[in-house]
């Protein structure tokens, strides 16, 4: 780092004067170097998208985290496959089928679980209930035997006609009540009148007896997948998640069949950030190279030389992408970041350099002696402020955040490739195309700032310093959102999906996890937890072993004794042919209509019934094909459930599911004890109490709660030690380099002056920080620093009402350039993207504005007076 810094102004023209004397030779020279380069790189370029790694393993929460991890080591179920149903048949249905499809493509899942079902929970799911359930639905089923014995010795069309033409004779007969009748007779009825005109309708036998609308959790499954991932690629998931829809789609999941299958995830929604970052891309990328372009024009208003900047920076952003890979192997999503930091500080560089060229030059003068004048001038300003930005990246290394650690090292030695490449191939390439000069002259307008602000140092410096006392009041209300949900678009499926699972608190997944060594002094624990008022639950492996065994197992053997028959028949009858099917259906309808029932309403359903009935039988066989398939196998699905209901065992610990134990107990006899918020779980406030509540009762808790907030504190942590060390690391350079404590003091106030605003400006407008915009901030402290070096050098060495001079030029359109290439970021669909470009156009505004006005006060009068001052020029 201090080899530029010790370059003596000599061997710097000396370096450009060669290089324009062999300029040729040169530019030869760095294409053939980047051919060798563009080889290395097409060659080694790899990338992982894998953010978990990013941290340091060695911090306490992610230690913690590891040992939970190592004790319970959850099935990897990166993909959450969320099925809702128009009824709970359906939704069972069509969870079974896919999870038993999943199941068969190994080459892309290696795990397939359903944890909401299976036999365990088939057979005793009534155990879990309360006793007085348990006697309600068995009052239910009793209630239901005739219909469902009719309908299981012939589940079919058929089946259903007689049924229905039977319990209409019995209310005739006085046998039956109306009001048994009324709620399946007008369901069905509605149910066929929508198949005769050709409208989805969805018919639940499981409501029909139980007499109450399914809840969400009859009408939605959860299939966990673990899928086969490749980290090497953008979107790992890419194909795992189409073959999921693939799969679904093959099954008939859909709107139209009364399905809906969405997928949610680590790996749905990181892929789908990724396409969404993908929206607008296009144009997007348009309008920053248009807009760079533009205020290129406008700094150098020569073609030749905007091609050269941009040919400069490219060759850089080359060669800094294959030192990046020769020292690191691969990129990861925040190392990446190295590109839009070297184009702009690359870009400043170049500008700088092109700017004082063409004042240099002016109306007509020898190229070659314009350049050397150019670098005499400036060669040192553009090394000390590539040295001190590129030590200000380095210091970043320490950090305990990986992401930020590498970005620092290639940033840092990429800022020394770039004053390579603005010092040589830039010189080079000017030599060659000799792109004219300027004899620009100050405008009546920034000579009158220029003069009033010099006039008024004082007034000006004390606007500046209340407008950072009162930016500094308002930080304690800055705050860091650590909820990477409201940095994806809430309109992606994958978002979506999570926050409907979210609102749900038996669904959250910031959940608080604990271990303790035995099961009862988890269950003491998770007592304690229940009592807190932001806790919804707290689960142990207890939680799965129901209380009042005995008494439910004793009332459900008493009633499946009752209704054995009724729902396993001695005989099933054959299925009709199509002509039987017709035969029976004219008859159910001759029936319904000769019943004579006193109910208006009931005899109403059972007239439009007959006429159903009537219309199937006079209905191409289609039609009826249509209604069995509506309606029989959702009978089919419930009659296998009730069967299943009724024969629980006697659950203990000893008979738990081997997947329940190995997620709630170790083979040593440790035991978890998983915690669930109350509320939303998705607002910051709602987490922040239950993780402090949690951390009070349970100082060694761990999970995905804790992870969110701990991972958000780990990264603005090192953010703020990177700061600091940079800090401390250019102002220790410029120090050697200016040797005068004052001169340090001035270079860098503005910098503080810029960070307070930008800040205080985020309080105002609402704008947190995130785990997005939050990268930002390294760019905005280099072109911050790079700015204010050269005004002080320029200051130190005479110069002065700099804001008239061609360096106030250079300065303001290198941030032009660089606010308004980037700030196209903010018409991107991604909200972290967005908030990125939002708070780098509000960060270059205070850039200039402390650059330009702040910078030229608090320095005053230049310090030294010798002839090669520039004044106006």
């Amino acid at each position: 780092m201090s080899a530029p810094v010790s370059l003596k102004p000599s061997l710097i023209v000396r370096l450009v004067g060669l290089c324009v004397a062999r300029a040729w030779l040169v530019v030869t020279a760095v294409i053939l170097l980047c051919v060798a380069i563009t080889h290395y790189v097409t060659g080694h370029f790899a990338m992982t998208t894998e953010t978990y790694a990013l941290l340091s393993p060695e911090l306490p929460w992610r230690l913690r985290q590891a040992a939970f991890n190592a004790a319970f080591a959850q099935d990897e179920s990166d993909i959450v496959v969320v099925v809702d149903g128009q009824t709970p048949e359906l939704s069972e249905a069509a969870a079974a089928s896919l999870g038993a499809s999943l199941s068969a493509q190994t080459r892309l899942f290696h795990s397939i679980q359903r944890p909401d079902s299976g036999p365990f929970w088939a057979r005793n799911q009534l155990l879990f209930a309360s006793a007085e359930d348990v006697k309600t639905f068995i009052a239910q089923l009793l209630k239901a035997q005739p219909f469902l014995g009719s309908m299981a010795s012939d589940p079919s069309l058929r089946g259903l006609a007689k049924t229905l033409s039977l319990a209409v004779q019995g209310v005739s007969n006085g046998q039956a009540s109306p009001e048994e009748l009324r709620t399946p007779m007008r369901t069905l009825t509605d149910a066929l009148e929508a198949v005769a005109v050709s409208k989805s309708s969805f018919f639940s036998w499981r409501s029909l007896i139980t007499r109450h609308d399914p809840d969400t959790l009859e009408l939605r499954h959860i299939v966990l997948v673990g899928p086969v991932l490749d980290f090497g690629q953008l979107q790992p998931g890419k194909l795992p998640i189409d073959a999921i829809r693939a799969t679904a789609k093959r099954l008939q999941l859909d709107t139209a069949h009364g399905v809906r299958v969405r997928l949610t995830g680590p790996v749905p929604l990181q892929d789908e950030e990724f396409a969404t970052l993908a929206q607008r891309a296009g144009l997007i990328a348009c309008l920053a190279s248009g807009a760079v372009i533009l205020m290129l024009w406008f700094a150098v208003r020569s073609p030749w030389l905007i091609a050269s900047i941009l040919a400069t920076t490219l060759v850089g952003l080359l060669m800094a992408t294959a030192l990046g890979l020769a020292l690191f192997q691969r990129f990861n999503v925040i190392s990446v970041a190295f590109i839009p930091l070297f184009v702009g500080m690359g870009m400043d560089l170049g500008i700088q350099f092109s700017v004082r060229y063409r004042a240099e030059r002016g109306a007509g003068g020898d190229v070659a002696k314009a350049l050397t004048a150019t670098v005499s001038t400036l060669g040192k300003s553009l090394t000390l402020a590539a040295a001190a930005i590129g030590a200000g990246f380095l210091a970043f290394t320490p950090t305990a955040y990986y992401g930020v650690s590498q970005l620092g090292v290639i940033a840092g030695l990429g800022l020394l490739v770039a004053l390579a490449l603005n010092l040589t191939l830039l010189p080079a390439l000017i030599a060659l195309g000799r792109p004219p000069g300027t004899s620009l002259r100050p405008g009546a307008r920034l000579t009158r700032i220029d003069s009033y602000v010099l006039g008024h140092r004082r007034l000006v410096v004390g606007l500046g310093a209340l407008a950072a006392l009162i930016s500094a009041a308002l930080l304690p209300r800055l705050h860091f959102d650590f909820n990477p949900i409201r940095l994806r678009s809430s309109e992606v499926e994958s978002v979506a999906t999570l926050v409907d699972l979210m609102r749900d608190p038996d669904q959250s997944p910031n959940t608080l996890e604990v271990i303790r060594s035995n099961l009862a002094t988890a269950d003491s624990l998770a007592a304690i937890f229940r009592t807190d008022p932001n806790v919804y639950g707290a689960h142990t492996l207890s939680s799965f072993i129901p209380t009042g065994q005995r008494e439910k197992i004793t009332l459900i053997a008493d009633a499946a004794n009752l209704v054995d028959l009724t729902l396993n028949p001695l005989e099933v009858a054959t299925p009709p042919t199509d002509a039987e099917l017709v035969d029976s259906l004219n008859q159910a309808a001759a029936k319904l209509r000769q019943a004579s029932i006193e109910d208006s309403s009931l005899r109403a359903d059972t007239r439009r019934l007959a006429d159903e009935f009537d219309a199937l039988a006079r209905g191409s066989k289609s039609a009826r094909a249509h209604a069995e398939e509506m309606l029989l196998p959702g009978f089919v699905t419930t009659l296998e459930q009730i069967r299943n209901l009724l024969q629980p065992a006697p659950v203990s610990i000893e008979t738990l599911p081997p997947e329940i134990l190995r997620q709630w107990q170790t083979a040593d006899g440790r035991a978890r004890v998983s915690v669930l918020p109350k509320g939303d779980s998705n607002d910051d406030v709602v987490l922040r109490r239950f993780v402090a509540a949690g951390v009070k009762i349970a100082p060694d808790a761990t999970g995905t709660a804790i992870y969110l907030q701990a991972y958000g504190e780990a990264v603005v942590g090192a953010f703020v030690e990177a700061g600091v060390l940079s800090f401390v690391a250019i102002c220790g350079l410029l120090l050697i380099a200016l040797r005068r404590v004052r001169d340090v003091a001035i270079t860098m106030a503005p910098i503080v002056l810029t960070g307070f605003l930008t800040l205080g400006s985020c309080v105002l407008i609402g704008q947190p920080l995130n785990f997005a915009n939050i990268i930002a901030l390294p760019l905005l402290f280099g072109i911050g620093v790079a700015f204010h070096i050269y005004f002080v050098m320029s200051w130190r060495s005479g110069g002065s009402h700099l804001l008239t001079s061609s360096l106030a030029r250079g300065v303001f359109f290198s941030a032009l350039a660089t606010a308004t290439g980037f700030a196209c970021l903010w018409a991107s669909s991604h909200p972290g993207t967005a908030s990125m470009g939002k708070l780098l156009m509000i960060s270059l505004v205070w850039t200039l504005a402390s650059a330009l006005l702040f910078q030229p006060a608090l320095m005053g009068p230049a310090s030294v007076k010798n002839e090669t001052a520039e004044t106006t020029s």
